[in-house]
């Protein structure tokens, strides 16, 4: 019986599996930061509709522009 148990190849072994799910997993954590942004943005687009268009006009901003703000720093977030 031989009690040496190589570490190397084990601990490559763990770095390539680590590897592999750092690789599937990000797209899946940027998914799902994406899907809690879109619920903030929904929240915050919908406050905002409520607005007046005096109270809008005082912030400076287009009922028209609402979306297209977030849209743009949703762009350019990326």
């Amino acid at each position: 019986m031989n009690a040496f148990i190589n570490t190397s190849s084990t601990a490559s072994a763990a770095r390539g599996s680590a590897g592999r799910l750092n690789r599937f997993s990000a797209p899946v954590l940027r998914m799902g930061q994406w899907v809690r942004d879109l619920g903030r943005r929904s929240a915050v687009i919908n406050e905002l509709d409520r607005l007046s268009d005096r109270e809008l006009a005082d912030i400076g901003l287009n009922r028209s522009e609402i979306r297209s703000i977030f849209s743009m720093a949703a762009r350019d977030a990326r």
